[in-house]
């Protein structure tokens, strides 16, 4: 029996609108507050987005909302996670010292904090509704579009 290999481009795993959202909040309080301005009610998933960046098992803070009404389903990720690393001192093999670094979701938005991904398969939701209210968000410094089909890694963004 001749077996067949599946790769990305057999799936259609673009259905969806993706906003990135620069912010300094902690991702509970950021969810909190685009609960308040959407009317939406994201809510921290039991699971983290767990993937191995640089070698290293990383965790994602993700939170999920399903509406009803249009029938979808969206996610706040963090796109940015910090990690504390302990090495020992150039001076002083007896301490160590900890080494703070950043990994992250999308490694070609790099200044994007937060991804807002809203799964989207007819095609019929507008981000901009959405970035029209975000922007006026006081503890949001910028908020755009992301085209999905110029991600180098869109597997980073299965979520089910």
């Amino acid at each position: 029996m001749k077996k067949r290999r599946f790769s990305l481009s057999d799936f259609d795993i673009c259905d969806f609108k993706l906003i990135g959202i620069h912010s300094q909040q902690e991702p509970h309080k950021l969810a909190y507050l685009i609960n308040s301005v959407l009317r939406t009610s994201f809510k921290r998933m039991k699971n983290d987005l767990d993937l191995t960046v640089s070698g290293k098992s990383i965790s994602f803070p993700i939170f999920d909302y399903f509406n009803k009404e249009w029938d979808t389903k969206s996610y706040l990720i963090c796109n940015k996670v910090n990690t504390e690393q302990e090495f020992v001192a150039v001076n002083n093999l007896f301490e160590t010292e900890d080494l703070v670094t950043s990994e992250f979701l999308l490694e070609d938005y790099k200044r994007v904090d937060y991804l807002l991904k809203i799964d989207d398969e007819l095609d019929i939701f507008n981000p901009e509704l959405i970035i029209k209210k975000l922007i006026k968000m006081h503890q949001i410094s910028m908020v755009y579009i992301i085209g999905s089909h110029a991600i180098k890694h869109p597997e980073h963004l299965i979520l089910d």
